[in-house]
């Protein structure tokens, strides 16, 4: 397949990922109007979406205008936000957390740190491969460091202690999600015109996927 096909599929991912999250954006700001007791974590989802969509409208526009920036821009800024987004909800829903909870997830915390070392060690890879841009890798790992850490965590406690056992799929979908962005940064640093083409935009096309998912399990995981 020619190389400019399979970048201009590659590029096409951003509509339908911007159009998603717009739409899981909307659910969740209406799930949070009628949601009772605490709307935080919902507006907090909102916020993710809200950011997934800036960023893809921001790549959509450079994409057609100027190409894709490849220094820090606001679209990576924005990527970055819903992460941050995403750390708040989970910090959220453990301050819910009873003592007793609060208790018997600590033995969890250990094993949880297997997610932060594979995100650390994936970008000490990348910007082996391509320092370059040293600065692009750390503004997305810090935050899916931590991200990676709460959502393991948080699963673990949910299986092993019966902790909001309800929202485990929503932890494991972030971390799927974390998952394919490592494999897409991967195949996209070794280079897009070496032979990895096709894998980063196959993982591009996935990386769509867990995202509906995310707001479907938020909302089967929190009662109204």
């Amino acid at each position: 397949m020619d190389s400019g096909l399979l970048y201009t599929i590659y590029c096409l991912a951003d509509f339908p990922c911007a159009a998603i999250a717009a739409v899981c954006g909307a659910l969740c700001f209406n799930r949070a109007r009628k949601q009772k007791g605490d709307q935080t974590f919902f507006l907090l989802l909102c916020g993710f979406f809200f950011c997934i969509f800036l960023c893809d409208v921001f790549f959509i526009l450079s994409w057609l205008v100027i190409d894709f920036p490849f220094v820090i821009s606001p679209g990576d800024l924005s990527w970055a936000g819903s992460l941050v987004f995403l750390i708040t909800a989970d910090m959220g829903l453990m301050d819910s957390w009873t003592d007793e909870q609060k208790q018997a997830a600590k033995k969890y915390k250990p094993p949880a740190l297997f997610a932060p070392a594979v995100c650390i060690g994936s970008c000490a890879v990348f910007i082996a491969i391509y320092p370059e841009i040293v600065a692009n890798y750390i503004l997305y790992c810090v935050p899916t460091t931590i991200l990676s850490y709460y959502a393991l965590m948080m699963w673990l406690a949910g299986k092993k202690c019966g902790v909001q056992i309800k929202l485990r799929n929503f932890h494991l979908v972030i971390l799927v999600w974390i998952a394919l962005q490592l494999f897409h940064d991967l195949f996209t640093t070794l280079g897009f015109d070496y032979g990895y083409a096709v894998p980063s935009t196959i993982f591009i096309w996935l990386i769509i996927v867990p995202i509906p998912m995310i707001y479907l399990a938020a909302k089967e995981g929190v009662s109204a």
